[in-house]
Protein backbone atom coordinates (compact mmCIF):
# COMPACT_ATOMS: atom_id res chain seq x y z
CA UNK A 1 0.00 0.00 0.00
CA UNK A 2 1.10 3.76 -0.85
CA UNK A 3 -0.36 6.29 1.04
CA UNK A 4 1.11 9.63 3.10
CA UNK A 5 -0.38 11.52 5.06
CA UNK A 6 -1.78 15.57 4.15
CA UNK A 7 -2.24 18.75 5.38
CA UNK A 8 -3.07 21.21 2.97
CA UNK A 9 -5.68 21.57 0.20
CA UNK A 10 -8.84 23.33 -0.72
CA UNK A 11 -12.28 22.45 -1.95
CA UNK A 12 -14.18 23.35 -4.73
CA UNK A 13 -17.49 23.87 -5.83
CA UNK A 14 -18.44 25.07 -9.59
CA UNK A 15 -20.78 24.15 -12.58
CA UNK A 16 -19.72 23.67 -16.16
CA UNK A 17 -22.59 25.40 -18.16
CA UNK A 18 -24.49 23.75 -20.92
CA UNK A 19 -22.42 23.93 -24.27
CA UNK A 20 -18.97 23.15 -22.96
CA UNK A 21 -16.67 20.49 -23.25
CA UNK A 22 -16.68 18.67 -19.91
CA UNK A 23 -13.55 16.83 -19.49
CA UNK A 24 -11.45 19.75 -21.49
CA UNK A 25 -12.84 22.17 -19.17
CA UNK A 26 -11.79 20.05 -16.21
CA UNK A 27 -8.15 20.20 -17.91
CA UNK A 28 -8.29 23.54 -17.57
CA UNK A 29 -9.12 23.76 -14.05
CA UNK A 30 -6.16 21.74 -13.07
CA UNK A 31 -3.88 23.94 -15.36
CA UNK A 32 -5.11 27.30 -13.87
CA UNK A 33 -5.91 26.15 -10.05
CA UNK A 34 -2.34 24.00 -10.12
CA UNK A 35 -4.02 20.59 -8.69
CA UNK A 36 -1.54 17.94 -8.59
CA UNK A 37 -3.65 15.34 -6.74
CA UNK A 38 -7.62 15.62 -6.06
CA UNK A 39 -10.56 14.20 -6.52
CA UNK A 40 -13.92 15.59 -7.08
CA UNK A 41 -17.83 14.43 -8.06
CA UNK A 42 -19.89 15.48 -10.37
CA UNK A 43 -23.33 15.57 -11.07
CA UNK A 44 -25.85 16.29 -14.01
CA UNK A 45 -26.54 15.68 -17.14
CA UNK A 46 -24.38 15.51 -20.82
CA UNK A 47 -24.86 14.80 -24.53
CA UNK A 48 -22.81 12.92 -27.33
CA UNK A 49 -20.83 11.47 -24.71
CA UNK A 50 -17.52 10.04 -26.11
CA UNK A 51 -16.81 6.52 -23.49
CA UNK A 52 -14.36 3.76 -23.35
CA UNK A 53 -16.18 1.08 -21.55
CA UNK A 54 -15.00 -1.41 -19.20
CA UNK A 55 -14.88 -4.65 -20.86
CA UNK A 56 -15.10 -8.07 -19.25
CA UNK A 57 -11.41 -9.04 -19.16
CA UNK A 58 -10.80 -5.21 -17.14
CA UNK A 59 -9.57 -3.35 -19.83
CA UNK A 60 -11.16 -0.37 -21.26
CA UNK A 61 -12.36 -0.69 -24.97
CA UNK A 62 -12.48 1.22 -28.02
CA UNK A 63 -14.10 4.87 -27.82
CA UNK A 64 -17.87 4.60 -27.74
CA UNK A 65 -20.32 7.57 -28.85
CA UNK A 66 -23.06 7.80 -26.63
CA UNK A 67 -25.51 10.42 -28.94
CA UNK A 68 -27.88 12.29 -27.64
CA UNK A 69 -28.24 12.79 -23.74
CA UNK A 70 -27.49 10.62 -21.07
CA UNK A 71 -27.42 11.37 -17.17
CA UNK A 72 -24.20 11.10 -15.14
CA UNK A 73 -25.73 8.28 -12.62
CA UNK A 74 -21.33 8.84 -11.07
CA UNK A 75 -18.43 10.58 -12.17
CA UNK A 76 -15.04 10.35 -10.39
CA UNK A 77 -12.72 12.51 -11.54
CA UNK A 78 -8.98 11.87 -10.51
CA UNK A 79 -6.14 14.37 -10.92
CA UNK A 80 -2.27 13.13 -10.64
CA UNK A 81 1.08 13.31 -12.79
CA UNK A 82 0.93 10.88 -15.89
CA UNK A 83 4.44 10.67 -17.37
CA UNK A 84 5.25 14.24 -15.92
CA UNK A 85 2.20 16.20 -16.82
CA UNK A 86 -1.18 16.63 -14.90
CA UNK A 87 -3.62 14.15 -15.97
CA UNK A 88 -7.27 14.11 -15.38
CA UNK A 89 -8.72 10.69 -15.60
CA UNK A 90 -12.81 10.84 -15.01
CA UNK A 91 -14.63 7.30 -14.22
CA UNK A 92 -18.48 7.41 -15.29
CA UNK A 93 -21.23 5.89 -15.39
CA UNK A 94 -23.91 6.93 -17.56
CA UNK A 95 -27.77 6.07 -17.71
CA UNK A 96 -28.78 6.42 -21.80
CA UNK A 97 -32.30 5.22 -22.12
CA UNK A 98 -32.80 1.41 -21.24
CA UNK A 99 -28.51 1.34 -21.41
CA UNK A 100 -26.00 1.59 -18.42
CA UNK A 101 -22.77 2.60 -19.94
CA UNK A 102 -19.87 2.45 -17.43
CA UNK A 103 -15.53 3.66 -18.56
CA UNK A 104 -13.56 6.00 -18.75
CA UNK A 105 -14.97 9.47 -20.08
CA UNK A 106 -13.18 10.82 -23.08
CA UNK A 107 -15.45 13.78 -23.61
CA UNK A 108 -18.95 14.63 -23.53
CA UNK A 109 -20.78 18.28 -23.76
CA UNK A 110 -22.38 19.64 -20.43
CA UNK A 111 -25.97 19.69 -20.87
CA UNK A 112 -25.71 21.53 -16.88
CA UNK A 113 -23.01 19.43 -14.28
CA UNK A 114 -22.27 20.50 -11.43
CA UNK A 115 -18.94 19.62 -9.19
CA UNK A 116 -17.56 19.23 -5.92
CA UNK A 117 -13.91 18.16 -4.67
CA UNK A 118 -10.93 18.54 -2.46
CA UNK A 119 -7.21 19.03 -3.97
CA UNK A 120 -4.30 18.35 -1.62
CA UNK A 121 -1.99 20.92 -2.21
CA UNK A 122 0.86 19.58 -0.60
CA UNK A 123 1.62 16.41 -2.32
CA UNK A 124 1.82 15.56 -6.09
CA UNK A 125 0.21 12.24 -6.89
CA UNK A 126 2.26 10.40 -9.56
CA UNK A 127 1.10 7.27 -11.62
CA UNK A 128 2.68 4.44 -13.78
CA UNK A 129 0.78 2.32 -16.00
CA UNK A 130 0.69 -1.33 -14.68
CA UNK A 131 1.54 -3.87 -17.50
CA UNK A 132 -0.49 -6.41 -16.29
CA UNK A 133 -3.72 -4.88 -15.84
CA UNK A 134 -3.00 -1.55 -18.11
CA UNK A 135 -4.35 0.85 -15.22
CA UNK A 136 -2.65 3.40 -14.45
CA UNK A 137 -1.45 2.21 -11.04
CA UNK A 138 0.54 4.95 -8.56
CA UNK A 139 3.78 5.36 -8.66
CA UNK A 140 4.89 7.55 -5.71
CA UNK A 141 3.93 10.99 -3.85
CA UNK A 142 6.39 13.82 -3.96
CA UNK A 143 5.89 16.41 -1.68
CA UNK A 144 4.93 19.64 -2.56
CA UNK A 145 6.01 22.72 -0.62
CA UNK A 146 3.59 25.39 -0.20
CA UNK A 147 4.34 28.33 1.92
CA UNK A 148 2.20 30.11 4.41
CA UNK A 149 -1.45 31.33 3.22
CA UNK A 150 0.24 34.84 3.55
CA UNK A 151 2.92 34.98 0.46
CA UNK A 152 0.27 33.49 -1.91
CA UNK A 153 2.42 34.97 -4.67
CA UNK A 154 5.19 32.59 -3.93
CA UNK A 155 3.06 29.64 -2.97
CA UNK A 156 1.49 29.51 -6.80
CA UNK A 157 -1.89 28.42 -4.56
CA UNK A 158 -5.20 30.38 -5.38
CA UNK A 159 -7.88 30.39 -1.87
CA UNK A 160 -11.00 29.39 -3.38
CA UNK A 161 -14.06 31.10 -2.14
CA UNK A 162 -17.27 31.90 -3.71
CA UNK A 163 -16.59 34.28 -5.47
CA UNK A 164 -19.15 33.90 -8.99
CA UNK A 165 -18.94 36.72 -11.81
CA UNK A 166 -22.24 36.92 -11.66
CA UNK A 167 -21.73 39.46 -8.62
CA UNK A 168 -20.87 41.75 -11.37
CA UNK A 169 -23.06 42.20 -14.99
CA UNK A 170 -21.45 41.61 -18.11
CA UNK A 171 -21.86 45.10 -19.08
CA UNK A 172 -20.41 46.36 -15.70
CA UNK A 173 -16.64 44.63 -16.30
CA UNK A 174 -14.72 46.02 -18.89
CA UNK A 175 -12.56 44.34 -21.36
CA UNK A 176 -9.16 43.84 -19.90
CA UNK A 177 -6.18 42.83 -22.28
CA UNK A 178 -2.76 42.13 -21.38
CA UNK A 179 -0.96 45.65 -20.43
CA UNK A 180 -3.64 47.27 -19.12
CA UNK A 181 -3.19 48.60 -15.89
CA UNK A 182 -4.80 48.40 -12.47
CA UNK A 183 -4.81 50.81 -9.67
CA UNK A 184 -5.44 48.27 -6.33
CA UNK A 185 -6.41 50.10 -3.37
CA UNK A 186 -4.12 47.40 -1.63
CA UNK A 187 -1.33 46.53 -4.25
CA UNK A 188 -1.23 49.75 -5.51
CA UNK A 189 -0.12 50.24 -9.03
CA UNK A 190 -0.18 46.57 -11.25
CA UNK A 191 -0.36 45.66 -14.47
CA UNK A 192 -1.69 42.51 -15.80
CA UNK A 193 0.48 40.34 -17.65
CA UNK A 194 -2.27 37.16 -18.07
CA UNK A 195 -5.76 36.65 -18.56
CA UNK A 196 -7.02 33.78 -17.88
CA UNK A 197 -10.74 33.92 -18.34
CA UNK A 198 -13.66 36.07 -16.94
CA UNK A 199 -12.81 35.82 -13.35
CA UNK A 200 -9.04 36.00 -13.01
CA UNK A 201 -6.21 37.26 -14.00
CA UNK A 202 -2.66 37.66 -13.42
CA UNK A 203 -0.85 40.89 -12.08
CA UNK A 204 2.52 42.12 -11.74
CA UNK A 205 3.05 44.61 -8.40
CA UNK A 206 5.35 47.05 -8.14
CA UNK A 207 7.95 44.68 -6.63
CA UNK A 208 7.82 42.46 -9.47
CA UNK A 209 5.81 39.40 -8.22
CA UNK A 210 3.04 37.93 -10.18
CA UNK A 211 -0.26 37.32 -8.12
CA UNK A 212 -3.32 35.85 -8.65
CA UNK A 213 -6.53 38.23 -8.78
CA UNK A 214 -10.21 37.52 -8.92
CA UNK A 215 -12.52 40.07 -10.97
CA UNK A 216 -15.82 38.94 -9.38
CA UNK A 217 -15.35 40.76 -5.83
CA UNK A 218 -14.34 44.14 -8.04
CA UNK A 219 -15.66 46.70 -9.48
CA UNK A 220 -13.20 48.43 -12.31
CA UNK A 221 -13.26 52.67 -13.40
CA UNK A 222 -11.87 53.08 -16.68
CA UNK A 223 -9.45 55.85 -16.14
CA UNK A 224 -6.46 57.64 -18.00
CA UNK A 225 -3.79 55.78 -20.06
CA UNK A 226 -0.97 56.48 -18.17
CA UNK A 227 3.28 55.61 -19.16
CA UNK A 228 1.29 53.60 -22.68
CA UNK A 229 -1.49 51.44 -20.58
CA UNK A 230 -4.89 51.77 -20.21
CA UNK A 231 -5.39 52.14 -16.68
CA UNK A 232 -8.44 51.03 -14.41
CA UNK A 233 -9.74 51.79 -10.99
CA UNK A 234 -10.02 49.44 -8.80
CA UNK A 235 -12.69 49.34 -5.90
CA UNK A 236 -12.71 45.69 -4.08
CA UNK A 237 -16.34 45.00 -2.67
CA UNK A 238 -15.08 41.85 -0.94
CA UNK A 239 -12.13 40.62 0.59
CA UNK A 240 -9.65 40.24 -2.52
CA UNK A 241 -6.92 37.60 -2.72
Amino acid sequence: MIFTETREGRRFVGEVPPGMPLVASLRQLADNYRIDCGWFDCSGQVRDALVRPLQPNGEFGEIDTIAGWSLLSSLKVAFSHKNGARDVAARVVLLHGDRTIGGLLEEAVSGSVELAGQTFDDITLRRHVDYDTGLWRWMDVAVNIVTAEADPVRSGRVAMEAMPSRLLEPEEMPQLHVGDALQHPALGYCVITQVHDQDRVAIQVASGKIAQLHLGVLTLTRGQIKQGRMTYEVQVRRRSL
